[in-house]
């Protein structure tokens, strides 16, 4: 089975994670997912008002085993993370 194309907004986030990496305005920050209240790690772009820092939370880390959670993107997504990357 061959993923999906990649949505706009994702690939907009993800470039907007990209710059904040390239600025130094990244974070990973802990907090508590609504749905389930489960602890989870984000990825956060960090933005400055005054004196406030502000999160904007960009992407969950991966919980548990990457190898076990997601087909191997080297053999079979090869053209899929190749757009990712685009």
């Amino acid at each position: 089975m061959t993923p999906p194309k990649l949505r706009k907004g994702d690939k907009d986030n993800f470039a907007t994670l990209k710059r904040a990496f390239l600025n130094g305005d990244v974070a990973l920050v802990s907090a508590i997912r609504k749905s389930d209240q489960t602890p989870v790690a984000l990825i956060c772009a960090m933005s400055k008002d005054g004196e406030t820092l502000n999160p904007t939370p960009l992407a969950v880390m991966i919980e548990g085993n990457p190898y076990k959670l997601f087909d191997d993107p080297t053999v079979a997504y090869a053209r899929f993370w190749a757009q990712l990357c685009q």
